[in-house]
């Protein structure tokens, strides 16, 4: 049992301390847990921008419960890097520069603006909505290769405001194709985000029939996350990504050390 993907204060939406999620960890049955919280490389035009204000204090901060917790819960160290154009080499330089064990690569803005706020989808419906998110997300893991493994693949799903239908997980197919491929080609990895279920799909991030695609063209790397920005989602729907995994056709999650993938059998 696993969480890799969750936000403390220092991210500026987090809303609670690392010493908080590991006891919750503990006290759903989690093994392990990667901190992940947000580091959106800033722009000048983007003031807002997500990130950890000192990287070295959230560094010894995680050193400091990882030692805490020793032999009741593993604490990897781990961040959540925003993609953006201009970004990708200083985002790079970042990830070389610290002991991480596990870098996941997200989407969150789409030529500075993010599906989390309505104007993203002024003058797109929800084709485009889809479609100019995907192929973002191509484009930009086609010049940067430091993560372990994709986030939140569909995440503009999550706050769009076009009415969810059952077979939205099809649209843009085509450039998701091209994505997983891409992953698979380059050795990394795809997060099941359980966030997705709060949404009234009641799907994950990817949906399951894409995570199904990912390991029909090869993939082996996956990771479960809730995604939690506060106490009470920490695991969230962890039991059921498992499920989800093996009806999707894997025998193993994945854990990281050193960003190097472990695999452990379901």
């Amino acid at each position: 049992m696993l969480d890799y993907h969750m936000h403390t204060f220092f991210s500026p939406d987090g809303k609670m301390t690392m010493e908080e999620a590991c006891k919750k960890a503990m006290s759903v049955g989690l093994k392990e847990i990667a901190f992940t919280d947000h580091m959106d490389m800033n722009l000048p035009e983007n003031k807002n921008a997500f990130q950890i204000k000192d990287m070295d204090q959230y560094i010894q901060s995680i050193a400091s419960v990882r030692e805490k917790y020793k032999g009741k819960l593993s604490v990897k160290t781990g961040i959540e890097i925003g993609l953006q154009d201009r970004t990708l080499e200083a985002a790079a330089s970042l990830v070389r520069s610290y002991p991480f064990d596990f870098v996941i690569a997200s989407l969150h803005l789409v030529d500075g603006l993010d599906p989390y706020r309505p104007e993203y989808y002024k003058g797109r419906d929800k084709l485009k909505s889809y479609t100019v998110y995907y192929q973002k997300i191509y484009d930009l893991l086609r010049q940067y290769d430091d993560y372990c493994v994709l986030g939140h693949l569909d995440y503009v799903r999550r706050y769009m405001p076009y009415p969810y239908a059952p077979e939205d997980y099809k649209i843009g197919m085509e450039i998701i194709d091209s994505i997983l491929k891409l992953l698979v080609e380059r050795g990394k990895g795809l997060e099941l985000n359980t966030a997705g279920c709060k949404h009234s799909s009641r799907q994950p991030h990817p949906h399951p029939a894409i995570l199904k695609r990912y390991r029909d063209l090869g993939g082996e790397i996956v990771t479960i996350g809730s995604d939690a920005h506060a106490v009470n989602d920490v695991g969230y729907e962890n039991r059921r990504a498992l499920e989800w995994l093996k009806q999707a056709g894997f025998d193993y999650v994945t854990f990281f050390t050193d960003r190097q993938p472990k695999f452990v059998k379901i």
